[in-house]
Formats: structure tokens, sequence, C-alpha cells
């Protein structure tokens, strides 16, 4: 009798997978949207990962600056920190619907990149 094992990963579905691939589609644009938006979080102390992992967990959590405090093991004054750097550093506001849309796509972009620990403007950058 064979066993059947159980994986607690989540089912993907495609629709799931549509703003990527969109996102892909240009990579020249791609890389562009990410430098000009997330290149200026490279001067913040610590570098630009802890700040584009806070975007991504604070959009992941519907923009709910406790939820996302609370996966990323901070507090909520340190999260809610972060994403003022990220407004001072960039002018886009996390907070602010108007940037949110431009600050997302730049994460979601980012992530395809493998930005910023690959340099998007390395040949082998690329999702």
């Amino acid at each position: 009798m064979a066993m059947r094992m159980q994986l607690d990963t989540p089912i993907v579905e495609t629709r799931d997978l549509l703003t990527y691939r969109v996102l892909s589609r240009d990579q020249p644009a791609l890389v562009d949207l990410v430098e000009s938006v997330l290149h200026p979080l490279h001067q913040a102390r610590g570098g630009a990962e802890p700040l584009v992992a806070t975007l991504a967990t604070y959009f992941d959590c519907g923009c709910v600056a406790t939820t996302a405090a609370a996966r990323l093991h901070l507090s909520v004054r340190a999260v809610t920190y972060r994403l003022d750097r990220v407004k001072t550093l960039t002018g886009f506001d996390p907070m602010d619907p108007a940037h949110r849309f431009t600050l997302h796509a730049a994460v979601l972009g980012a992530k395809l990149l493998g930005w910023p620990e690959r340099s998007s403007s390395s040949p082998s950058a690329g999702p």
C-alpha cells in the first residue's frame, strides 16, 4: 500500500501568477522600475534588503502594520519606522494608496529579479 505524503505548501493557481507574467514581459522596463523606485533604499543603514522585506510583508498582510510586525517578529513601531524610511528615501509613501501600486509593483519586480541580492543591471539577473 502506497502512502500519500501530505505537503504543507499552498496550492498556487494560474491566476495568482498573472501579475508576474505581465511584469516579466518587458524586462528592461521592469529593471528600470525597480532601480528607479527602490535604488534609493541602498542608502539605508543595513541596506535595502530589510526595507524591501518589510514592504513585501506589509503588502502581503493587506497593508496592516500590526500583522506585518507579527510576521516579521518586529514591533509595530519598527515596521512603521521602516515604512517611513521608505517614504523618506524613495519619495513613495507605502501608506498612500496613490503611491502603493508603484511600490508594490517594484517590490514584485525586485522579487522576480532577485534584487537587491543580484544586481538587476547584471546580465544574469532575470526571472
